[in-house]
């Protein structure tokens, strides 16, 4: 199954996005994938497969933990499972500068006869901005196939960056597990607009000392078909993983993902949501006035109006929270707008503009999240 940007680029780039929220409030998120996929290992034919794979998440705001797992079932009858559970827990601020802890053990195995197991500690510390930030981190550990020990050692350093509605991600990082040491430099990038959404990343591993050498590189498209349920497509090919216990190899598959529903989830906050809805220079005019208008057919038009601003970005549970940006009208340079297809029925939004806070728009009733934060309300016919 893919690990694209759900691998390193979701570590990095999350985590360092959630540290800068202040909210108080823990959440829980579950997805489930069924679906079929075809695989062939370096070395062997391939073969096809039927897949499930659940996870589990718990967050809040300096604390997350994820519980994740893939069960195989190949044509001659073999399984493999796999499963990782992962913690970590972030330091109190100090201006742009974070510190982070994270600790993972794990396990597979494949046919009854080959199994692993980890247990990873990782130590990071973050610069965090805005718009984009970096990490350096180093970690230990040990891993083992049957009863073998072998100690783990790694040093990262990534950077991320964000902006209308794309996520760009990349790193290095240097592994020493037993006698076996590689480098691997990658690259990800995220994008969603209204239903659809596309991940990828790219990579070599070069230096390598028995962990193979070369290039690799997976992508996803994910389509939201409901609230809760969703249809991906992935393929590529990925390397080596001496850690978990996993030869390189390249697949194709298609699955359906049911996860929990997107009301249930917090707007995103970089910044305090107490931010004042009036603007900059103390008018009364509201910061963001929103408009919403139905075109039929569950296109939706959203309009904006935002005097001065040069970027506008809304999110919402018909986005799944993720950020959106507006296009300026060519009718007045104030005013920005999209047309997003979104079911009839209630929905929540906030917006933000040039990077600053989430704003409840005026022109949308304000009401307060499941999570103590407040949204704006539209109803769609």
């Amino acid at each position: 199954m893919p690990r694209a940007w759900a691998g390193a680029a979701a570590v990095g780039a999350v985590c360092s996005l959630t540290a800068l929220s202040t909210e108080s409030h823990a959440q829980t998120t579950a997805t489930l994938d069924l679906g079929i996929s075809t695989v062939r290992y370096d070395g062997f034919l391939s073969s096809g497969a039927a897949a499930l794979a659940p996870s589990i998440r718990w967050e809040r705001p300096g604390a997350s933990l994820t519980a994740q797992g893939t069960y195989l079932r190949f044509e001659s009858g073999n399984a493999s499972i796999q499963g990782t559970v992962t913690g970590s827990l972030f330091s109190a601020p100090t201006r742009r500068w974070r510190g982070q802890v994270l600790g993972a053990v794990g396990g597979s195995s494949y046919a009854e006869f080959a199994s692993f197991h980890h247990s990873i500690g990782e130590v990071r510390l973050h610069r965090l901005g805005r718009r984009s930030g970096a990490w350096i981190g180093g970690s230990v550990g040990r891993a083992a196939l049957g009863g073998a020990p072998r100690p783990v050692s790694g040093f990262t350093a990534a950077g991320w960056a964000q902006g209308a509605g794309v996520q760009l991600f990349a790193s290095a990082t240097r592994a020493v597990v037993g006698d076996t040491a590689f480098s691997d430099l990658e690259a990800a990038a995220r994008a969603h607009r209204g239903a659809l959404v596309l991940e990828g990343y790219a990579g070599a591993r070069v230096w390598s000392r028995g962990g193979g050498q070369g290039v690799y590189g997976e992508g996803s498209a994910t389509i939201r078909l409901r609230e809760t349920l969703a249809l991906v497509l992935s393929g590529g090919r990925y390397p080596t993983d001496p850690i978990r216990g996993s030869i390189s190899g390249r697949y194709a598959a298609v699955a359906l993902r049911l996860h929990s529903p997107a009301a249930l989830r917090p707007p995103p906050r970089d910044l305090p949501s107490s931010a004042p809805l009036t603007a900059s220079d103390g008018t009364s005019e509201p910061a963001a006035r929103l408009e919403v208008l139905s075109q039929g057919d569950r296109a939706v038009r959203f309009t904006v109006r935002a005097p001065a601003a040069e970027l506008v970005e809304m999110a919402g549970d018909f986005t799944d929270w993720l950020p959106v940006a507006l296009v300026r009208a060519a009718s007045s340079a104030e005013v920005w707008e999209v047309v997003v297809r979104i079911p009839s029925g209630i929905h929540r939004i906030a917006v933000r503009i040039d990077g600053g806070a989430w704003i409840v728009p005026a022109g949308s009733r304000r009401a307060e999240d499941d999570f103590g934060g407040e949204v704006g309300i539209f109803v769609v016919p």
